[in-house]
Parts: structure tokens; C-alpha cells; sequence
């Protein structure tokens, strides 16, 4: 019974992982499109500002002053860096937990 828990939470984070992951692509694509000029972002679009809202500041306190530094020109690769990071280390970590738990359980 709690192993069967256990597995749907990590099931459930996963997937949640995998929809930020997804969020994170559309606001990266759209920043670039703005940055190079091929479109104006609208903060008063209720998509936009639910975009802006969910991923403002999650770079700011993951990486610091050294996002600055993952600028090329107009170009801000730490948003990038960012969704690498969630795509593979995140899953990795919360794999080795899960496991560990399971062990624990069983």
C-alpha cells in the first residue's frame, strides 16, 4: 500500500516535471522571438501573464549574479541551462530517492 503511494507520487512529480519542463520551452521560445524582434509579447494576454508569472524569478534564485554571465549579446542562455538542468538532473535525483524510499518500504 505505501509502496503503491510512493510510486504515484513520483509519478505525479514526473509529470509535473515534465509540464514545467514544457512551460519553460514555450516562455523560452517566445523571449528569443522577442529578443530578436520578430514579436511583442502583450503582458495584459492572460496566457502571457500566467507564463510570465510561472517562470519570472525561478532563474534569479537558481543561478544569481552568474546568470549574467550566460548572456550572448540580446541572447540569455541561463533560461536554457535552466530547462537542461530540469530535464536531466532533476529526473536523476528524484529517481535516487525514490528508489531509496521504495527499498526503505519493501
Amino acid at each position: 500500500m505505501l509502496g503503491s503511494f510512493i510510486k504515484f507520487i513520483y509519478i505525479l512529480l514526473l509529470q509535473s516535471l515534465r509540464l514545467y519542463s514544457f512551460i519553460w520551452l514555450i516562455w523560452i521560445v517566445l523571449s528569443w522571438l522577442t529578443a530578436f524582434g520578430a514579436l511583442r509579447l502583450d503582458y495584459y494576454n492572460p496566457l502571457v501573464n500566467f507564463l510570465h508569472k510561472v517562470t519570472d524569478g525561478v532563474v534569479d534564485k537558481v543561478f544569481g549574479d552568474f546568470r549574467y554571465k550566460m548572456q550572448i549579446g540580446m541572447i540569455d542562455l541561463s533560461p536554457l541551462v535552466f530547462l537542461l538542468i530540469l530535464q536531466l538532473v532533476v529526473p536523476t535525483l528524484l529517481r535516487i530517492v525514490f528508489s531509496f524510499l521504495l527499498r526503505v518500504v519493501y
